[in-house]
């Protein structure tokens, strides 16, 4: 995933443009309905909640409906509170849906 020190290692051998294009152009639609994203929260150790590890290690945090800051496991009574908001999205998650998908659903070949 293009994130963090990875994402740094392409920057400083000036293949991340390259990589990031290989992965939007690899976007396979069929991917998006088994995304990791779309099923799983991924919880912090203050409880924060993260549309998966990869915002998490962003500090992309989970909003839901009308939220201003991010949502915290203690501000909701169930996972229910979650329907209705929406995914944080970000060029890395290209890498979730190039190919067959990551290890969120798949592998790019």
């Amino acid at each position: 995933m293009p994130i963090k020190r990875f994402a740094d290692t392409l920057l400083e051998k000036g293949e991340y443009a390259a990589y990031m294009e290989l992965l939007a152009n690899s976007f396979n639609i069929s991917t998006v309905d088994r995304l990791m994203c779309r099923y799983t929260v991924n919880v912090s150790w203050d409880g924060d909640l993260y549309d998966c590890d990869f915002n998490s290690a962003l500090q992309m945090g989970s909003k839901g409906v009308g939220q201003v800051g991010n949502l915290n496991i203690w501000q909701i009574e169930s996972l229910t509170g979650l329907k209705g908001g929406y995914i944080r999205t970000e060029k890395h998650c290209f890498g979730c849906t190039a190919g067959s998908g990551s290890s969120c659903s798949g592998a790019l070949t």
